[in-house]
């Protein structure tokens, strides 16, 4: 069905489905002419050619996606262990690096193009909104990375070297416009445009301003320590995710599973947004990159130790007996929130040294894109993978809106309720492949069927880090909630930035990041060879390292403390690069103007 639809659009003389992504004129080669914007179509099929760009899914081909691991921002958290640690920037580039506005300017043609449209009105503001939702979602991305930059609302002529050269603003002011373009959006943009899941509209961008406010807010609240800021961005994601709560539109999926490995997600009640592959049109990699975690990532001890028992319990916690242990690969994997198992192979350790084993480097091997159906064929091995990759989905909106309200909450600044936990969270635990406990709100706790959850494990404060704090019992779990559910989709990194949590990250702060399974040598080779037929000795397993003397002990993938990845205070922004400070400062000196400056990010 999928390769019919896909068809029929390829052929369409005007696009009216976004498909995915085809017959589109690049960003680079929109005309601005006035006639040229007198037609919606020309409008649709240049706005359709920005998606690939910000709804990059799976990528295609080879290309790494930020999902699992093989991009900085999927492998800067503490979800993987790693053979080789992916070390921050050291320094900042000459060149690149992100600071870029070329897209700023291209949506800026669409919307000074829009403005002197003679489109009918209706057509003319859903398609500002939308080109404004573009401008948003690109300058918050920027802002995320750099924090202040240049805010440009219109094309600005070539001729024009004050404005071209304009010093940074600063980031509230920066985000207030974006808070104003996703806004504008909202109201204006259709609830339905194209193919549902395939394309923007008014609940796609709801859903992103919930993700984009989610972070400003957190970030205003930890970073920058604005209270007034944080609670204005904090209640704009709360908003935003209710709106697309509100419509009743999206429902919770049946199988948790099913919403990465899927090989078609237009049925699935759970997008919002997905990105669809189709064979010998758009494919891609991500299921061969995550089998071959032998290169270097799979999932660590942290992340591991972070899935509740299935009585939803953490599983260090006092009087928790439904946790068997972890010196016994199933003790570990028995009892717990089914999720783990949907991300993690439970039927054992996979090691390297066993012949034709996949291994994970710590032993733990991740399958979250992996489809069990697909993973021995041709598609399964290459980089013609066909599985549809979600974007955005209900499960993220509903965990937006409970962490806002959780920090308003926090804040003294909203009340949360029994009613917020079971329109998120709780919906969510609600999903018949996971099937985990309610929580009740306890006072200032979470509880579960009558135990108040007490974790040993809460993040305390460090107090060798300079203005690190407490997390209180009710954002613990909310956290929690978000990293379990929505873990390898490449949000992590950004979660603790800014939450002012980047020493998780960290390998010599956070001790389990290097860390895997644990792994008595001899009691697994005895029962492998006897159920295998093999005769395996300990030396063919010497290259499985452990953290301490004997044959029994966690799985250490990076032995020398020189190589393990530390953090530093000037990473949670990005580097401008020199060569940019330097062209400002040349045109400073040409122009007789010392006001034309661009200072670097701190500490860099």
């Amino acid at each position: 069905m999928k390769t019919k639809i896909f068809a029929v659009l390829a052929l369409a003389a005007g696009l009216s489905s976004c498909s995915d992504f085809l017959d589109r004129p690049p960003m680079d080669q929109i005309e601005n002419s006035a006639d040229f914007y007198n037609s919606e179509n020309n409008i649709r099929s240049t706005i359709y050619g920005w998606y690939d760009i910000y709804f990059a899914g799976y990528e295609s081909g080879w290309v790494k996606s930020d999902f699992f691991d093989g991009t900085n921002v999927a492998n800067w958290v503490d979800d993987l262990a790693q053979k080789e640690a992916t070390f921050f920037t050291n320094t900042a580039p000459a060149t690149g690096g992100n600071w870029s506005f070329a897209n700023v300017r291209r949506i800026n043609l669409v919307c000074d193009g829009l403005e002197g449209s003679t489109l009918p009105e209706e057509v003319k503001k859903h398609w500002m909104g939308v080109a404004r939702f573009f401008r948003g979602m690109e300058y918050a991305r920027l802002v995320r990375m750099f924090g202040d930059v240049p805010y440009y609302d219109h094309v600005v002529d070539n001729t024009d070297e004050k404005a071209l050269y304009k010093g940074r603003d600063s980031r509230s002011l920066v985000m207030d416009k974006v808070l104003d373009d996703l806004e504008f959006a909202a109201v204006n943009v259709r609830e339905s445009d194209g193919t549902d899941g395939l394309c923007v509209n008014r609940h796609v961008v709801n859903a992103f301003e919930s993700r984009i406010m989610l972070f400003e807010g957190t970030w205003q609240k930890y970073r920058e320590k604005n209270t007034e800021l944080a609670k204005k961005y904090l209640e704009a994601a709360k908003t935003a995710a209710n709106r697309v709560m509100s419509t009743q539109k999206y429902q919770i999926s049946s199988d948790y599973k099913a919403l990465t490995i899927s090989l078609d997600l237009g049925n699935n009640p759970e997008m919002i947004l997905y990105r669809s592959y189709v064979e010998g049109i758009l494919t891609h990699a991500e299921m061969s990159w995550q089998s071959e975690q032998t290169l270097g990532n799979g999932p660590s001890k942290d992340l591991v130790d972070s899935y509740l028992t299935n009585n939803g319990l953490p599983i260090h916690q006092e009087g928790n007996t439904a946790f068997k242990g972890d010196k016994v690969f199933k003790d570990e994997m028995a009892n717990r929130d089914p999720r783990l198992a949907a991300n993690i192979d439970s039927e054992g350790v996979r090691l390297n040294g066993i012949a034709g084993a996949v291994y994970g480097i710590g032993g733990y091997f991740g399958t979250r894109f992996i489809n069990e159906d697909l993973f021995n064929t041709a598609a399964g091995q290459s980089n013609t993978n066909t599985t549809d990759a979600p974007i955005m989905k209900l499960n993220e909106v509903l965990l937006n809106y409970l962490e806002a309200a959780a920090e308003l909450h926090d804040m003294g600044a909203y009340t949360l309720s029994q009613n917020d936990l079971d329109i998120t969270i709780n919906e969510i635990r609600k999903r018949a492949s996971v099937n985990m406990p309610s929580v009740t709100l306890s006072g200032n706790n979470f509880s579960v069927k009558g135990v108040v959850i007490n974790d040993p494990d809460r993040d305390l404060g460090n107090p060798e880090i300079a203005g690190d704090y407490e997390v209180s019992p009710i954002l613990w779990e909310v956290r929690r909630e978000r990293r379990i559910e929505l873990v390898y989709e490449g949000i992590r990194f950004d979660d603790i930035r800014r939450w002012g949590k980047l020493h998780y990250a960290d390998m010599k702060i956070n001790k389990k990041l290097n860390l895997g399974a644990w792994l008595d040598k001899d009691a697994y080779l005895k029962e492998y060879n006897q159920a295998n037929g093999t005769s395996y000795t300990i030396d063919d397993l010497k290259d499985v390292v452990l953290d301490r003397e004997g044959n029994a002990g966690y799985i250490k993938p990076i032995q020398a403390a020189s190589l393990l990845r530390a953090y530093g205070e000037k990473d949670y922004l990005y580097p401008i690069p020199t060569g940019q400070i330097s062209l400002y400062k040349s045109k400073s000196e040409q122009l007789g103007d010392p006001s034309i400056k661009l200072e670097q990010n701190p500490g860099w």
